[in-house]
């Protein structure tokens, strides 16, 4: 059976393992919970307490788990350093990708990128038209910048006035980079199951980053993400993450609104089985074989 329970720690509580369980107890309750059944965790503050054999039952299940300070923003995040039987032969792979490849690679990425940041917009009803000559026109390695230029019309058009800054108290600010930061934990969890190196990126390449190839397979998803965000922000009236909203925002991630492989599915679904396609093109450097995620506007109402 498919992991798919979410969890947010945010109260003072003490976390344990009791005959292979999670469990997690406060001053009045008491919650066992099954990790083979749970797909990410995510805590919250400092205001809890747990030991060694808890991080290690976590990474042994390879449950996605993020740490975020007091203003919801990801500290660590927790991979398991056990992967699989071919991790060596992946990483070597991985180390030994050409320029020309990452930079295919990299194209088709923000290609993907832009398409859906396009349809989006024309979701809501935005200008769309100017981003639409973008998709043909991006080059190997995205040689004149059309992310960038596309990025700036398309945050113009979503959310008048925002400007998008990591440590902005803004609510949509906080609302987006809980939820990336969710995205980006299960992406990271994924690739490191499957035996790759995630501080080894295709563009990304900061070296105090260790999340660079997360940050470059995200890249679709944002759009996909940025639609359900704005849709859930509609209507509130809030100045910050509430805890309301951070239930709506781990909720998204199985709400069923995208396509994959022709198949409708949920974002919580598609990482692992994209990082799995994604393996499958870097061992024969085949860019035919990789698939990326795109946003259905026809069943994003029946989710939201």
């Amino acid at each position: 059976m498919a992991a798919w329970k979410s969890i947010r720690i945010t109260k003072p509580c003490k976390l344990s393992i009791e005959s292979g369980n999670l469990v997690i107890k406060d001053d009045e309750h008491k919650f066992k919970l099954s990790l083979s059944d749970t797909d990410s965790i995510v805590f919250e503050g400092d205001k809890f307490t747990l030991t060694a054999p808890v991080l290690g039952a976590l990474a042994k299940h390879k449950v996605a788990t993020l740490f975020c300070d007091e203003y919801y923003m990801p500290l660590a995040i927790l991979l398991p350093y056990k992967q699989t039987s071919l991790g060596v032969d992946v990483l070597k792979v991985q180390i030994f990708w050409s320029d020309g490849f990452k930079a295919s690679l990299w194209q088709l990425i923000i290609e993907s990128k832009i398409l859906n940041q396009t349809e989006v917009l024309s979701y809501y009803g935005y200008d769309s038209v100017y981003m639409e000559r973008y998709i043909g026109l991006v080059q190997l390695n995205d040689k004149y910048n059309f992310e960038a230029k596309s990025a700036r019309h398309y945050w113009k058009e979503l959310f008048s006035g925002l400007k998008r800054e990591q440590e902005s108290m803004d609510v949509r600010n906080q609302a987006l980079n809980y939820a990336y930061a969710i995205c980006r934990s299960m992406l990271s969890r994924d690739l490191s199951a499957a035996g790759f190196n995630c501080a080894l990126g295709v563009w990304h390449d900061n070296k105090f980053n260790p999340y660079n190839l997360s940050d470059d397979l995200i890249e679709p998803f944002r759009p996909i993400i940025d639609m359900a965000i704005k849709k859930i922000l509609e209507g509130r009236d809030e100045e910050y993450i509430s805890p309301e909203l951070k239930r709506f925002i781990i909720n998204l991630f199985d709400e069923e609104y995208v396509l994959y492989n022709d198949t409708l599915s949920s974002i919580r679904k598609i990482t692992k089985q994209y990082v799995v396609d994604f393996k499958r093109a870097i061992m024969g450097e085949s860019l035919v074989k990789i698939n990326f995620p795109i946003v259905s506007t026809e069943k994003f109402d029946e989710c939201f």
